[in-house]
């Protein structure tokens, strides 16, 4: 679906990403990690089109992606920013309508309302609809944020979609992290690929595929997430640690040691 061809970006004399390649398809979630100045958000950056890169190619469905037209390229790809500012007071139903945006003129059509009750369901917040954005918590409004996203994509679902998630759970609490890394976990079901930037390793290792680590800038390791060892933890973050198996999830999980 999207693969990332030895792409190298530099802002002011600064290279801040060197040579990165990896690729992702329907069904994989993959959470792209690394310590604060890895580069993560300027990779989301070059994969999102807001910037582009000095060196390489990005190629979305076999197509380079500056060749895309943003209006057909956001029917296929939608992109969660991790700071997303509401200040009028609209309805839930109302910003998840936003979503449809590209798929009408000038007023939704029955299938655009009924996509975005779908997408509501989906998330979760069904019994938001009407209630006003800003009056809700933290979670209910990332998650209706991720319904919004959803509504934008939610059109074939046998087409393959996109989903491009920076920093997800920053600022939930345990709960609603898990609560959002669920849907993620579910929408890869649902013949969606999801690129989503990380900070908590444990979170990546229960809900992702797939991981890609970044440390100034240069690809450290991509794979499944079983790469992520001790030695690779060290030299990403500069940490120790052990991994522990949990028996009932199946799953190592990370305990800093140091």
């Amino acid at each position: 679906m999207i693969t990332v061809k030895d792409i190298w970006y530099k802002s002011n004399n600064t290279q801040l990403l060197k040579g990165i390649s990896f690729d992702v398809i329907p069904g994989d979630v993959l959470a792209v990690l690394g310590a604060n100045g890895a580069g993560k958000t300027t990779l989301l950056k070059c994969l999102s089109k807001e910037l582009v890169p000095e060196k390489g190619d990005i190629l979305f469905r076999e197509k380079t992606l500056n060749h895309w037209q943003n209006k057909d390229l956001s029917k296929h790809r939608a992109v969660l920013s991790q700071h997303y500012q509401v200040t009028l007071p609209f309805t839930v139903e109302q910003i998840v309508m936003m979503g449809r945006y590209p798929h009408f003129k000038n007023h939704p059509l029955p299938k655009d309302h009924d996509i975005v009750k779908q997408s509501l369901e989906f998330a979760g917040i069904l019994h938001l609809q009407y209630r006003n954005y800003l009056t809700l918590s933290g979670g209910e409004q990332q998650r209706a944020q991720i319904a919004r996203v959803l509504s934008q994509l939610w059109e074939d679902e046998n087409d393959e979609k996109l989903l491009i998630l920076d920093e997800p759970v920053s600022a939930l609490d345990i709960q609603y992290q898990h609560h959002i890394m669920q849907l993620v976990r579910k929408l890869s079901t649902r013949n969606f690929a999801v690129i989503a930037v990380l900070h908590d390793l444990n979170l990546a290792l229960q809900y992702c595929s797939k991981a890609l680590l970044l440390r100034n800038g240069e690809q450290v390791a991509f794979g499944s997430t079983g790469i992520i060892d001790r030695a690779l933890i060290k030299k990403v973050y500069s940490v120790d640690s052990d991994l522990v198996y949990h028996a009932a999830t199946h799953k190592n999980y990370i305990v800093i040691t140091e």
